[in-house]
């Protein structure tokens, strides 16, 4: 998300604090400057590695002295962001567009220390009731038009549990022909057998937009960043939210993200199976909803904290 509006800094010098991951590593393949505080493993990780994660804090904070700091605040960034609020930087925190009725564990934390607060739904505002409320930014950039595609593009996401319930869902619409084939599926740690599909565990952030941009459907988990990839092409994907009670995910976030678009049509919330009826709502022209119009870009808001 950050990524996507840096021009919100443009002048600044920039200095990125983040978790180990591919994405970090791409980041630094950019140029930019990167310090790397470790794995992030939740709450059952606070030894070894957050630990030590803590003292880099620290050393950084006392050797960067940020005047700033910009923040989506995930996972294992929060103690740097507390210790550089402590030592005078303004902190500026911004909730994540998947939060959609509640806030996330490190928005507990941080909403309460930032000198600014940016939510991206109108529904936030009982949560972050000081809070700026912006455009969210996984419909920017919608896209009422779209190329001609073929087939079907399939993506899990990077999360560390499998989401073979969608899995077994792409194979049994593939293999009844409700899915135009050829279907090109990411993974992630799954192992599950999909027949008619051609898959891979990972890929990179432009092998999916290209799997996106050439595909005439895209069936997903309901993480921003595909579906923000699908919108912009002007796809309306086909969504299956993470559940907890299936071991998918740590909580049903995803699940408010799925009953949010679905309500402004802008996604199709699939159900038990994917359905030729899915595919014709699929298939309709986007338009960004008139309530959504309404509210300000997110990089004017952060333009304005900051």
């Amino acid at each position: 998300m950050l990524l996507r509006h840096r021009e919100a800094v443009e002048g600044w010098r920039e200095v990125w604090v983040v978790q180990e991951s591919d994405r970090a590593e791409r980041l630094r393949d950019t140029g930019a400057e990167v310090h790397i505080l470790g794995e992030w493993h939740g709450l059952r990780g606070l030894g070894g590695e957050t630990v030590r994660a803590m003292w880099r804090s620290m050393g950084l904070v006392v050797r960067q002295r940020p005047r700033v700091v910009l923040t989506s605040g995930t996972g294992i960034v929060v103690a740097f962001c507390l210790m550089a609020r402590l030592a005078g930087a303004r902190l500026v925190f911004v909730e994540t567009a998947a939060r959609v009725r509640g806030a996330s564990a490190s928005g507990r934390v941080l909403s309460r220390a930032a000198h600014h607060v940016v939510a991206q739904w109108e529904d936030m505002r009982h949560v972050y009731p000081q809070a700026t409320i912006a455009r969210a930014s996984v419909v920017e950039g919608l896209s009422s038009e779209r190329s001609d595609g073929r087939g079907t593009f399939v993506a899990v996401g990077t999360h560390s549990e499998p989401f073979d319930r969608l899995l077994r869902m792409v194979h049994r619409a593939a293999e009844a022909g409700v899915l135009p084939t050829p279907v090109i599926a990411q993974v992630g740690p799954s192992r599950e057998p999909i027949e008619h599909a051609a898959t891979r565990a990972m890929v990179s952030p432009q092998e999916m937009q290209a799997g996106i941009d050439g595909a005439r459907y895209v069936v997903c988990h309901a993480g921003t960043g595909t579906i923000a990839t699908a919108l912009r092409a002007g796809r309306r994907p086909l969504v299956l939210g993470r559940l907890q009670r299936h071991g998918e995910h740590f909580d049903d976030h995803q699940q408010q993200i799925v009953d949010k678009l679905a309500s402004l049509d802008l996604i199709v919330s699939l159900g038990d199976e994917i359905t030729r009826e899915d595919l014709e709502r699929a298939d309709r022209p986007l338009r960004m909803p008139e309530e959504l119009k309404r509210l300000p870009l997110l990089v004017d808001c952060l333009r304005e904290a900051l």
